[in-house]
């Protein structure tokens, strides 16, 4: 006799799938309806005229919107908190600075990049900064008027414009001795590809990519922040729309542009090409003096993807490369971090001092990395003596060369000149 039990509990089990899916797919349909309030225009009703009281209450009420079920995982939020807040009056009108953290509901790395906030050591905690400048549009309503990063406020104050006027900019002399390079000469910026005898001009080129924040040029580009090839010329740009890769794979006979990210301003910036593959690393932000940088990857020189690099802020890099075996080398000052692949977190490496130099000196002038570059499958290291550096050797101010044939142990090579062009006469 055939038991009466199954069938119920394959209804049963149809009707539970059922569900699910119809519930899964509720979900997906409220999600795609979500689209979280623009600061700049948002308003919050409060009596007060302090601006601290104000953007407190606007503040609680912001972010509680991006809590629970109806908020996709890429802007969810537990809750955020207000770490401190300080009115600004540098300007003729008031603004207010908000330092903040935002605990994340999920692991969804999208919360980061669709919040503005920066990776802490906490798993799914973040930190935010913006500075907002309010407008009363009734007795007691408040409009935000307008929304700055801390750098951007820094920039619009006295003290910085004064200083962004003194003439700062200087000129280097062409390195002849260099067949693929840059050269810049009355504000425009030139590549060759047989050592001077002919210049390709990179179009708009000095205004994005030497153009710092304070209007002020930067004439001498970092290492590993350009690539001049016969096969790919890159260098990165920025503008009001956003950073940029400005390229050429036909030795300058026409330039491209590909739009990498809204954000990003002019610092320290590193490019690398290898087997196809484009990476780019450049500031995303500023906070007290510091600058925080994010890196990007590309294949189709179209698509831009963000590399996660796991949960240790990245500040004031002076070095970042991506070797021909897919491992990135981040570096600051004499740290140096090893990422084996496009995935996963950063591992510290060490590396040994140049003894005979430190031995004779009486301690070791080389505390900043500041290039990596590689030659029949070896990986070369440069390290330099940082802005205070003073230790000089037949005229010139001494680097360290260092190798590695496995990426990760390091040993000293020898002293090398340093071949920072020579200012322009």
């Amino acid at each position: 006799m055939k038991s009466g039990v199954g069938k119920p509990i394959l209804i049963g089990a149809a009707i539970f799938l059922a569900a699910l899916f119809l519930g899964a797919g509720f979900r997906e349909f409220v999600w795609s309806l979500f689209s979280p309030a623009s600061i700049v225009g948002d308003t919050v009703d409060c009596m007060s005229d302090d601006l601290e009281t104000i953007s407190r209450k606007w503040f609680e009420e912001y972010f509680s919107d991006l809590e629970g079920w109806t908020v996709p995982y890429n802007y969810r939020i537990e809750k955020a908190e207000i770490t401190s807040a300080e009115i600004l009056t540098d300007l003729e009108e008031p603004y207010i600075q908000l330092d903040y953290q935002v605990y994340a509901a999920s692991a969804n790395n999208g919360v980061m990049y669709n919040l503005e906030l920066m990776q802490t050591n906490e798993r799914r905690v973040y930190t935010g900064q913006m500075v907002l400048r309010w407008e009363r549009t009734d007795w007691n309503t408040w409009q935000i008027a307008e929304k700055l990063r801390p750098v951007q406020y820094q920039i619009m104050t006295p003290e910085y414009q004064e200083e962004a006027n003194m003439p700062q900019t200087q000129h280097y002399k062409f390195q002849s001795d260099k067949e693929m390079t840059y050269y810049i000469q009355d504000e425009t910026l030139y590549v060759t590809y047989d050592g001077g005898e002919t210049f390709q001009e990179v179009p708009d080129g000095y205004e994005k990519v030497c153009k710092e924040t304070n209007d002020t040029y930067d004439e001498l580009l970092d290492d590993n922040s350009y690539i001049v090839t016969e096969e790919f010329t890159g260098f990165i740009g920025y503008t009001d729309q956003g950073t940029e890769l400005i390229y050429s794979e036909d030795q300058g006979g026409t330039w491209q542009e590909s739009l990498i990210t809204e954000n990003g301003y002019k610092a320290a910036s590193f490019l690398s090409r290898q087997n196809g593959v484009c990476y780019v690393t450049f500031a995303t932000d500023r906070a007290l003096g510091s600058d925080y940088y994010g890196s990007w990857w590309s294949e189709d020189l179209n698509t831009w993807t963000y590399i996660t690099t796991g949960d240790m802020p990245l500040s004031n890099l002076t070095c970042v490369y991506w070797a021909s075996d897919g491992t990135g080398y981040y570096a600051r000052g004499e740290l140096l971090y090893r990422m084996a692949g496009r995935e996963g977190g950063l591992e510290e490496l060490t590396w040994p001092e140049a003894v005979e130099v430190t031995e004779s000196l009486g301690f070791n002038p080389f505390d900043s990395i500041d290039r990596f570059y590689e030659e029949d499958g070896v990986l070369y290291m440069v390290v330099g003596q940082g802005s205070d550096g003073d230790y000089v050797k037949d005229g010139k101010l001494s680097e360290a060369l260092y190798q590695s044939a496995d990426g990760v142990t390091f040993t000293f090579v020898k002293e090398i000149a340093d071949d920072t062009p020579e200012e322009a006469g």
